[in-house]
């Protein structure tokens, strides 16, 4: 496998060793000269595998995990050019007498490891016999990862081919760290294991064999479980691109439509999602490799939970978009949840009070359906047959609303997840009958209260308003020209005249669009200075650094051309048609 410019690669493996008693006296164990073979080619005569994986892959570091009797003796003398005989005895000495009493302190690997620090980390572990002892050798363990820097990058080989059984279980976990928990750039390239035991004649190559195939079947196992729990397909299309060869195109195409619709909460997209991979089953079930015992599964799950069998299209959406919110809850991804129970209620409301027919078309029906709802909340005595729905609107609204504009207000996060938890359960039967919304309009009449009200109250607020009227100007430095409701806003609510309301035209939204810098900017800043005075304002919308930079320079009074600080109003995050365009910041 070529190295790559500018990686650096890392052997991880251990040692075994030990030693046995003969006449009362205990002896070190050696390890026999041997012929490797590796990807077709025979290495040296060795006692030592490791450096026939670190020849082969042109190792820049090896770590080696091992016990006091580990034969750290051998690791020395293939990798010190000095050769310490003191310090080589008392190695020996030391892995003569280990047993699993041992204290690790009693080897010296301070001495291995200072020397030959370019070449070889060494790590002394205990033999792992309770719990305790397993905690410390995952402390001591995790330390190697100290190896590696933040900028650099690396690849690993793992070695599994000595020491005790439990060691594979350690390069495991080894594994499973680096890949998912640390924060260093490291990829598990291969697995070797060296079969000493394979060899027919004592005069045969010993094999090492490469398990990279584990790591791939890993890797599916990862990508099966984001697939399955939050319907990502982005680590099996992304990260097993060049292992997924066996999922047709059409199928790949589909799996990341149905994830972008999921992750966007897009329901009209994941509908069709839905019904192509219906009408793509046998090319699913026909899948074959690794990905075989992945994916179809999956994604039959997902069919059969989301495809709801139901002709009427919106009924189906706001139906898909309860089950949904039961999906997410139980998933733990509440915002998600709050706001497809609040819109699937919505829907059905505006469906049961046929708001969305075609002689309706002048309203909002999403709209017209809230206010109904929040009538609903506000009736005094209400019937316990429709209290619920009221009470379901009320709560994820406020919640939806929390999520949105991150508020702030609400300290009691536990309660609102008991809420959204109780509420998922329930939606499915809420939204089941129709009538039942139809017969609280007929006795209640709250669509008339909302047309009645909402004709008043406009007449009201424009009269009201005109009575003192706002005598400041204000510029729209926008992306974007003002639609007809958001110019309305502007004179109804801020009272601004619709004279001194300075609109830019469409070459300086263009140039608007594009302007960075400070050069840049300059246009726009004596656009200020010749068209505003104290207690004017500006409309800033943009990209963050660009209103940033404007919204310093509009309340700055230092300028001697500009002595006088202006208002600011930005873009409202709304969640309903009932909230507010700007807002003063």
């Amino acid at each position: 496998m070529e190295k790559r410019e500018g990686v650096k690669r890392v052997l991880i493996t251990s040692i075994g060793g030990g030693n046995y008693g003969k006449d009362g006296v205990k002896y070190l164990k050696e390890y026999n000269k041997t012929v490797y073979e590796i990807n077709g080619k025979k290495s040296k005569v060795t006692t030592y595998m490791p450096e026939i994986v670190e020849k082969e892959f042109d190792v820049d570091k090896t770590i080696i995990i091992g016990s006091t009797g580990t034969m750290w003796d051998n690791v020395y003398s293939v990798y010190s050019n000095i050769k310490d005989e003191t310090y080589l005895k008392n190695l020996r000495e030391t892995e003569r007498t280990s047993d699993r009493d041992t204290d690790i302190k009693e080897l010296n690997i301070s001495k291995l490891n200072e020397e030959l620090i370019n070449k070889v980390r060494g790590i002394v572990i205990k033999y792992g016999l309770n719990r305790e002892e397993i905690f410390e050798n995952f402390d001591s363990i995790i330390k190697l990862e100290e190896e590696f820097n933040d900028e650099d990058e690396y690849e690993v080989i793992l070695d599994i081919t000595h020491s005790f059984r439990s060691t594979a279980f350690w390069m495991f976990l080894v594994m499973t760290y680096l890949t998912d928990v640390s924060n260093k750039k490291i990829k598990i390239i291969e697995v070797t294991y060296g079969m000493y035991e394979a060899k027919k004649e004592d005069t045969d190559p010993a094999p090492i064999v490469l398990l990279s195939s584990f790591l791939e079947i890993l890797n599916w196992i990862k990508g099966a479980s984001e697939l399955k729990q939050y319907g990502n397909s982005y680590y099996i299309l992304n990260e097993l691109k060049d292992s997924n060869d066996d999922i047709p195109e059409d199928i790949k195409k589909e799996l990341r439509n149905f994830s972008n619709a999921m992750n966007m909460n897009y329901i009209g997209t994941l509908m069709e999602s839905i019904d192509r991979l219906k009408n793509l089953k046998e090319q699913i079930n026909a899948i074959s490799g690794p990905a075989k015992h992945i994916v179809p599964e999956v994604l039959m799950n997902f069919i059969e939970d989301f495809d709801l069998k139901e002709s009427d299209d919106i009924k189906r959406a706001y139906l898909l978009q309860a089950t949904l919110a039961k999906w997410h809850c139980e998933q733990r991804r509440y915002a998600m949840a709050a706001i497809n129970i609040n819109e699937a209620l919505a829907n059905y409301i505006a469906n049961s009070l046929k708001l969305k027919d075609k002689g309706n078309i002048k309203f909002d029906p999403n709209s017209e359906a809230k206010n109904w709802l929040r009538d609903l909340c506000n009736l005094p005595n209400i019937n316990d047959k429709y209290k619920k729905y009221a009470e379901v609107y009320h709560h994820t609204r406020r919640i939806r609303n929390e999520i949105a504009h991150s508020l702030g207000n609400e300290v009691k996060i536990s309660d609102d997840i008991k809420l959204l938890e109780d509420f998922s359960k329930i939606i499915m039967n809420l939204l089941k009958d129709e009538n039942v919304i139809k017969e609280a309009e007929e006795k209640l009449n709250l669509l008339e209260n909302i047309t009645t009200r909402k004709t008043s109250g406009n007449i009201v607020a424009k009269s009201d308003l005109r009575l003192e009227e706002n005598k400041s100007s204000i510029l729209i430095l926008s992306t974007t020209n003002l639609a007809e409701n958001e110019k309305n806003e502007l004179q109804v609510k801020w009272g601004f005249q619709d004279k001194n309301i300075i609109c830019l035209n469409n070459k300086e939204i263009v140039k608007w669009k594009k302007a960075n810098s400070d050069r840049e900017l300059k246009y726009f800043k004596d656009k200020i200075i010749s068209n505003l005075k104290e207690g004017d304002y500006i409309l800033l919308h943009g990209d963050y650094l660009k209103m940033n930079k404007m919204k310093g320079y509009a309340i700055d009074a230092t300028n001697p051309l500009k002595p006088y600080r202006t208002k600011i109003l930005i873009f409202s995050d709304r969640v309903s048609p009932e909230d507010e365009y700007f807002k003063e910041i």
